[in-house]
């Protein structure tokens, strides 16, 4: 028999629903995975007396704290371990719980055990890491300066975290996450957007991308705004050129970029400067070979696209910013939708929900079905790695 993969899960903000989460669905979830809770047994035992609840078996705590070496024994708990690491962050877990609240101290400690359980799942002693719902303020009460888990992910791991939320019925990555809708239209360049496009597409190998458009009815040719659409037009014909040369085969390849006088390493930069070079390579793509659309051609016009016959069509899309691709998402797939991160070295996905604070510690009916496809999802990610190894 099979070992059940090992998934590291920090607990989010103990003020919130997270815990709850964890506890109503331990032991479904342990039918396929080891879960290890990045908590302190002093602070579930203070959540669990408020819930009037007993640990469930098998409840596997890690207890963490910093040290100049990395180490991991036996807790001094049942079914507890105990994780250091010379992380320098704050693991004080004497605090007190205060249900829905905000709360510097609850914020430090979630992110205390998010770091910790990123760095266990890095060191290979976890295959998978989940994550439950941080309150943002909390963290910047805390001092932190990180508008979520992506950026954080991106920080540890030096390099750009894409955040992908969805189910099989619809994913969306997201070009901006947690940044003022001010800032937007100042990010939509080609060139980033590009870097962007190429790498959704490689972490994914989504057929038939939509990107949708920034402004109402895709700009109607220009009457409203419009020059983020002509950005996003330009890379979108710029990352399928690039795609189309990238995966011909080797010889070919080769053939093509020698016709062209060109190096594949300077081909993203030479097809962003030279208008005339990406006509020439375009048409000779669609001599050559029946050229593909890894990406639509297009912007879409946001307001339609999520439609029952536009999701016929096409459901798996980029969004230029967060609420844009989030509203209609929850609206339609609330409890079946996750949050995956991807381009990292590290397999991590995320409740799409946040702490429901409103709920916190009342023993209220709670859904833990986004928390349950997020497990499912990372089990499905740790197959597929592992195919691939």
């Amino acid at each position: 028999m099979l070992a059940k993969p090992k998934i590291a899960i920090s607990i989010g903000d103990i003020n919130g629903i997270g815990l709850e989460i964890a506890l109503k669905s331990h032991n479904f979830i342990s039918k396929y995975c080891t879960p290890y809770y990045f908590i302190h047994e002093s602070l579930l035992n203070q959540a669990l007396k408020r819930l009037n609840s007993k640990k469930p078996k098998h409840f596997t705590c890690v207890e963490f704290s910093n040290a100049s070496k990395m180490s991991l024994i036996k807790g001094q708990h049942k079914d507890s371990l105990c994780f250091e690491a010379n992380l320098a962050c704050q693991t004080n877990e004497k605090f007190k719980i205060k249900a829905g609240k905000i709360d510097s101290n609850s914020g430090s400690y979630s992110f205390a055990s998010f770091k910790f359980a990123c760095e266990f799942v890095k060191m290979g002693f976890a295959r998978a890491l989940i994550t439950l719902p941080i309150h943002k303020k909390a963290w910047s009460e805390a001092g932190l300066t990180y508008k979520g888990h992506t950026q954080a992910l991106g920080e540890f791991f030096g390099r750009q975290a894409i955040m992908m939320l969805g189910c099989k019925e619809l994913f969306i990555g997201l070009f901006t996450e947690h940044i003022p809708l001010s800032e937007v239209s100042f990010k939509i360049k080609a060139p980033k957007l590009c870097e962007f496009l190429i790498t959704f597409y490689k972490e994914t190998r989504f057929k038939k991308i939509g990107v949708l458009s920034f402004n109402p009815h895709a700009s109607d040719f220009g009457t409203i705004g419009g020059k983020e659409e002509l950005e996003i037009s330009r890379a979108l014909k710029i990352t399928n050129v690039f795609l189309n040369v990238k995966t011909l085969s080797n010889t070919r390849q080769k053939r093509f970029l020698n016709h062209h006088k060109i190096e594949f390493e300077n081909l993203l930069k030479s097809l962003l400067d030279d208008e005339i070079l990406l006509s020439n390579l375009s048409q000779s793509l669609e001599k050559e070979a029946k050229f593909k659309h890894f990406y639509l051609p297009n912007p879409l016009v946001a307001d339609t696209a999520f439609t029952k016959n536009s999701l016929k069509q096409c459901n798996r899309l980029i969004s230029m910013s967060h609420d844009l691709a989030l509203a209609p998402l929850k609206a339609l797939f609330f409890e079946k939708s996750v949050n995956v991160s991807l381009n990292l070295p590290i397999i991590r996905t995320s409740v799409d929900h946040g702490t429901a604070f409103d709920k916190a510690y009342k023993n209220a009916k709670i859904s833990t079905k986004s928390y349950k496809e997020a497990i499912a999802v990372a089990l499905k990610l740790i197959i597929k790695k592992k195919n691939k190894a």
